[in-house]
């Protein structure tokens, strides 16, 4: 798989760039929407969590500490959100190709899940702008912010490869993702703070695999403080594991797929 991905990057990037550009084709603003749409929810976050509804994170010494969780964990699980979603439509999307061209059926899964990283990149600098102008300084812990977005992307892609391939035989999976991710996103602690559940509860929701990416973010953006072991451990083997198993099950059912599509 990383063979093929190595040999079709230029396809990949061209196509994540070409989505990039063209996702707001035809409106008056065009592509400088990429840059406006994270821009204005930042900052809406901002104003309603920090002025209007004055909500604080325990520990955290900004009057935009909230506003600041808020993003660093809801901007990565849209992307990864992408990852998945746009993923699982990959093969159905591109059966054009697949029937007449040799290419990979990985490709097209990576190309979703590269432009899905480049909108997040966009968000994430700006994330890290807005943190600047609103007087926090940004910490050395923002440098290993990056390494876990990859990871986070990864674990994604690999979820993507895995329901790109099922969604060839079941169609419905496309309709279920949307409802799974959404209930998934109240399982992690993203838009509440860890500490305001249960003891009973909180143990559950570590056990997460979505926790770790999104906890390291919250320590590194929020609290300015390097992940642990604990978080690299299962951010690597989530990352590692999920493309491999997508590439199993694809393998597996390779013969099937374009016949099917």
């Amino acid at each position: 798989m990383i063979v093929n991905l190595w040999r079709y990057r230029g396809f990949i990037v061209r196509n994540a760039l070409s989505d990039v550009r063209h996702r707001y084709a035809g409106s008056a603003v065009g592509v400088a929407w990429n840059v406006i749409n994270p821009l204005a929810q930042i900052l809406i976050y901002t104003l309603v969590f920090s002025h209007i509804m004055a909500a604080r994170v325990p520990g955290a010494g900004s009057r935009a500490g909230f506003a600041l969780y808020l993003c660093a964990g809801l901007l990565p699980w849209v992307a990864f959100a992408e990852c998945i979603t746009r993923g699982a439509n990959a093969f159905i999307e591109n059966a054009p190709y697949l029937k007449k061209l040799p290419i990979p059926e990985q490709v097209f899964v990576a190309q979703n899940a590269v432009a899905a990283t480049l909108f997040l990149g966009i968000s994430m600098t700006l994330l890290g702008l807005v943190t600047v102008l609103a007087g926090d300084a940004l910490t050395l812990a923002w440098v290993g912010v990056p390494a876990v977005l990859v990871l986070f992307q990864g674990f994604g892609f690999g979820l993507g490869l895995i329901f790109s391939t099922l969604n060839v035989f079941l169609r419905d999976i496309g309709q279920m993702l949307a409802i799974a991710l959404h209930l998934w996103m109240w399982l992690t602690p993203i838009v509440y703070v860890e500490e305001i559940l249960p003891a009973s509860l909180q143990g559950f929701v570590r056990h997460n695999p979505a926790y770790p990416f999104i906890d390291a973010l919250h320590r590194m953006i929020v609290g300015g403080q390097w992940p642990t072991a604990w978080h690299w451990g299962p951010m690597l083997f989530w990352a590692s594991a999920a493309p491999v198993l997508g590439y199993l099950i694809m393998r597996r059912l390779r013969p099937e797929i374009r016949d099917v599509l």
